[in-house]
């Protein structure tokens, strides 16, 4: 196949100033090629208008691809962040407050009663004030799990006031009611423009405005599930809220628009005590963890070339407060390959993985027919501590996984 050469060259640009402090395995390279459609797209658009572009894209250690159909064919990595000035692009970002809870348990209800409370919600929804939410826990990803708490760390022994030995239940969760209208908003008010990548539509000033008090109210309600999801379980009483953070919305942070896909902002406060703490989780049968964010990413954890790039297109502010932190390690493709191109042939960009034993190669452009599995802690908290992006103060064991 030849690759149409004007594309080529917007994509060779894009994929050279994508930031990435990711593992660099298959899958990362995969979401990077796949997120250079998206950032040549954002960079089209403000061209086409005249303005100089400013988009920052940050792949996190857990830098992946999603399930999502709609986001990978619109050219939209995962366990990343994407930074703009001016304009918003939440139709090819899908933002959705997607989000971990977790809440301890004083008292554990037996394995029948709990199997009742789990098909009343499923069968009637998840009651968030005077409305009815959907149940979602057995849809993609999603879960709860049932844990108890395994240690603290020693340097962190001012924890175990309030995190005490028993039982605690993690939900991913996401709202499920607002999703098309988080994506297509009010479609006369989108500017739109045609790339040769697909169109990309962007908002501005009031209407930007206007959208972001909008998620923040869906975020907000998605919180309210998962803690109503917790409550209809275990009892009002019977919980005590750790964490509840989002690691897929839209926000306004040091003067940009950040779209965070997979990635907490480390700085954040979201349970019932005044400190940043996020759950990071990996699947059914590792470890889940507990971290305290703080400020990243130092420079110091820059390479020469990211310092150069940084430094050459005004980014270095912004880079210095990025905040990221992983809520998980992404998924992992279950291939041999160890190299992936994109190749474009009448306007579809198709894949190609390559460098495999037997010099086999695979070429894909329906991102469901792929195998997953997921990365284990290993290949992620390692970095995150090199990284210095946040302090692991506890471990759970996971002791019952459920998909319902």
């Amino acid at each position: 196949m030849k690759r149409d050469s004007f594309s080529t060259k917007l994509l060779d640009e894009a994929r050279n100033e994508i930031y990435s402090w990711a593992t660099n395995d298959l899958t990362c390279q995969l979401a990077k090629e796949v997120m250079s459609i998206g950032l040549a797209k954002m960079k089209l658009f403000y061209q086409e208008l005249g303005l100089d572009p400013y988009v920052i894209v940050i792949f996190g250690p857990d830098g992946s691809i999603t399930r999502n159909k709609a986001r990978f064919n619109e050219g939209v990595g995962y366990g990343c962040t994407v930074t703009t000035k001016d304009y918003i692009f939440p139709s090819l970002l899908h933002p959705n407050g997607c989000g971990f809870g977790l809440y301890q348990i004083e008292d554990m209800p037996s394995l029948p009663e709990l199997l009742r409370r789990l098909n009343k919600l499923k069968k009637e929804g998840v009651p968030i004030g005077s409305q009815q939410g959907k149940w979602d826990v057995w849809k993609s990803n999603h879960f709860i799990d049932i844990l108890r708490l395994d240690g603290i760390s020693p340097k962190y022994s001012q924890y175990e006031e309030w995190l005490s030995q028993g039982n605690y239940v993690l939900i991913h969760s996401s709202q499920q009611v607002q999703t098309e209208r988080l994506r297509q908003w009010n479609k006369d008010e989108f500017t739109r423009v045609e790339t040769p990548f697909g169109a990309i539509e962007g908002l501005i000033d009031e209407s930007l405005k206007e959208y972001l008090r909008f998620f923040r109210k869906v975020e907000d309600y998605s919180k309210k599930k998962r803690t109503s999801i917790a409550t209809e379980l275990f009892g009002e009483h019977n919980i005590n809220c750790i964490a509840n953070p989002t690691h897929q919305g839209y926000y306004q942070e040091n003067n940009y628009y950040v779209m965070r896909l997979g990635l907490y902002n480390s700085v954040d406060q979201t349970g019932e005590k005044n400190i940043p703490i996020f759950p990071l989780a990996f699947n059914g049968y590792s470890f889940i963890y507990l971290y305290e964010g703080q400020p990243n990413i130092n420079i110091r954890h820059w390479t020469n070339n990211q310092y150069k790039r940084a430094m050459d297109m005004g980014h270095d502010d912004f880079l210095k407060q990025a905040n990221l932190l992983p809520h998980g390690g992404g998924y992992s493709l279950m291939y041999p390959f160890s190299t992936v191109r994109s190749v474009m042939l009448d306007g579809v960009i198709y894949f190609e993985l390559l460098d495999a034993p037997m010099e086999s190669q695979m070429l894909i452009q329906n991102i469901e027919a792929l195998e997953y599995g997921y990365r284990d802690p290993t290949e992620i908290l390692p970095l995150v501590d090199r990284l210095e992006l946040g302090k692991r103060v506890a471990r759970f064991v996971p002791t019952q996984v459920i998909k319902f």
